[in-house]
């Protein structure tokens, strides 16, 4: 591994840390304060937000995919 792969490793782990930690704290603000609807609409922005923090080589070969298929 050179230093970019350490760093992109070490970032995303304290980066994936951090966003589960400020999902949890506002999916439990929104329970409390009872507000249902923006607790969906939360959870929603969180999925599809996970996905590329968690999963972004996924993203990357989705947009290569359809890259190809709409240019070659």
């Amino acid at each position: 591994m050179n230093f970019g792969e350490n760093l992109q490793s070490e970032l995303s782990t304290q980066l994936g840390a951090l966003f589960l930690l400020i999902i949890g704290v506002l999916a439990v603000f929104f329970l409390i304060k009872r507000e249902f609807s923006k607790f969906i609409g939360f959870f929603v922005f969180a999925l599809v937000v996970s996905v590329f923090v968690f999963v972004p080589d996924k993203i990357k070969d989705l947009g290569t995919a359809f890259w190809d298929k709409i240019f070659s």
